[in-house]
């Protein structure tokens, strides 16, 4: 039996780890406007809370701003993460308040949120009044940030918080997907196709299945780092689990997302590819050890060849196997643990093969018997349950004698709150005066 060191290689930790970090998107600002609550709802807006909750949405939204507008490779996630959860309570309960006394949802200065989306090659911006969209992409924002502090921790090494905050923003998607959008886009009169690709149904229920796909990754790179021999018969089913989800992901994005889909970075997909054919790979392999810790050698080097297999560079776009990297491919920056991973299949597979025939003697499958393949694999998480805080509605006062017209809450409109200037009762115009000085004359 050989003394070379068989046990996986640290190549194998990164690349079952590797999971890609999306943007998060940005708050635009329409060139002479500038979004206010507390100018917007300065008639309505006197009561001493509803000043301090209006003053902390400007304030929150505000840092949101300038933690979204970092760029470069360094981008703040916890900052921005964290700027995020301060806003939604704020803007939430603002939203609230108009829902709860539409009558009075008066504005003095008209609301215009813009954002641009982050997960799209070349971003678009949207515009709207809704509060509601103001809403939902501060809360897609906490989402895509979470999954980026769940990256960061991966890179570090820390896989069990990664696995975490993956399944925190997977219930966040969950939550977009199965609560806020359709409340929204069942009651305003939206083009889907027009919103920014992180908020729309099928995008986030896309993002939900892959965000519980890279936890499970981390799962698995969690079990490769501990000291001693893994459960290889678990890994086998956990990749099997992950391969199925990308699968579902992918589909899900095709399907429900085509347009979506379209927009993103096509890079992105390729890395798609590369998982998918990994854990394929990987699956076998874990297969591998497991027969052979258990005494059935031949079945393990039929395993372990079939996942060698899988790492070949696939001779056409739509065949089996690894893409190809090239010198402008998405993947050359994993190509060294690519190969790392490939040079310990073949020192592996060189002494299975030596002492089979040597002291063994078990025979070796040409190929993996159906019967002996998993059929399904094991998808173990879950996605963390999110959910919005119960806010109380501030109140929004309108004196007796106001003057006017009302302005219609947003309920998840198309415009949200239409804007119409409060115009104040002591000021009456001429063409009042008129109307008044005409109105006595004729009952006189």
């Amino acid at each position: 039996m050989s003394d070379i060191n068989l046990s996986h290689p640290n190549a194998m930790i990164r690349l079952s780890s590797t999971a890609l970090r999306f943007r998060c998107p940005s708050i635009e600002s329409t060139k002479g406007f500038t979004i206010s609550f507390v100018k917007s709802f300065k008639t309505v807006g006197t009561h001493p809370t509803t000043k301090s909750v209006l003053e902390q949405a400007d304030s929150s939204r505000s840092y949101l701003k300038t933690s979204l507008a970092t760029k470069g490779s360094n981008i703040p996630h916890k900052k921005i993460v964290g700027a995020a959860q301060k806003y939604v309570p704020f803007i939430n309960q603002i939203l609230f308040a108009c829902k709860m006394q539409p009558e009075n949802a008066r504005l003095d200065v008209r609301l215009l949120f813009e954002w641009e989306s982050g997960i799209e090659k070349t971003p678009r911006s949207f515009k709207s009044e809704a509060i509601m969209y103001e809403l939902i992409m501060a809360i897609a924002t906490d989402g895509l940030g979470t999954a980026g502090i769940a990256c960061d921790e991966s890179i570090n090494g820390d896989f069990a918080s990664a696995s975490r905050n993956f399944k925190k923003a997977a219930g966040i998607m969950d939550f977009l997907a199965t609560d806020q959008l359709p409340q929204w886009i069942s009651k305003a009169d939206l083009d889907e196709n027009a919103l920014p690709s992180e908020i729309t149904l099928g995008t986030t229920e896309a993002l939900k299945i892959l965000f519980l796909a890279n936890a499970q990754q981390m799962a698995v790179a969690t079990t490769l780092v501990k000291p001693g021999v893994p459960k290889y018969s678990l890994l086998a089913k956990l990749s099997l689990g992950i391969k199925e989800q990308l699968e579902m992901f992918v589909q899900t994005m095709r399907s429900r997302a085509a347009t979506q889909k379209s927009r993103m970075d096509p890079d992105f997909f390729t890395l798609m590819t590369f998982q998918i054919e990994l854990n394929s790979s990987l699956c076998d392999y874990f297969l591998a050890r497991n027969h052979w810790d258990s005494g059935q050698y031949g079945l393990a080097i039929s395993f372990l060849c079939s996942s060698k297999a899988m790492l070949r560079t696939r001779d056409s776009p739509l065949g089996k196997g690894m893409p190809e990297i090239t010198s402008k491919s998405p993947l050359k920056a994993i190509e060294a643990d690519l190969n790392e991973l490939k040079s310990h299949m073949n020192i592996l597979l060189t002494s299975w093969e030596k002492d089979n025939s040597k002291i063994y003697f078990d025979k070796v499958p040409l190929s993996v018997p159906a019967d002996k393949k998993l059929s399904a694999g094991l998808q173990m998480m879950k996605p963390e349950e999110y959910k919005l805080d119960d806010v109380e509605p501030i109140p929004l006062i309108v004196a007796a004698d106001e003057g006017g017209p009302v302005v219609a809450a947003d309920e998840g409109g198309p415009v949200g709150i239409r804007y119409r200037p409060v115009i104040p009762s002591t000021e009456e115009s001429d063409h009042e005066m008129a109307l008044r000085l005409q109105e006595q004359l004729n009952t006189n």
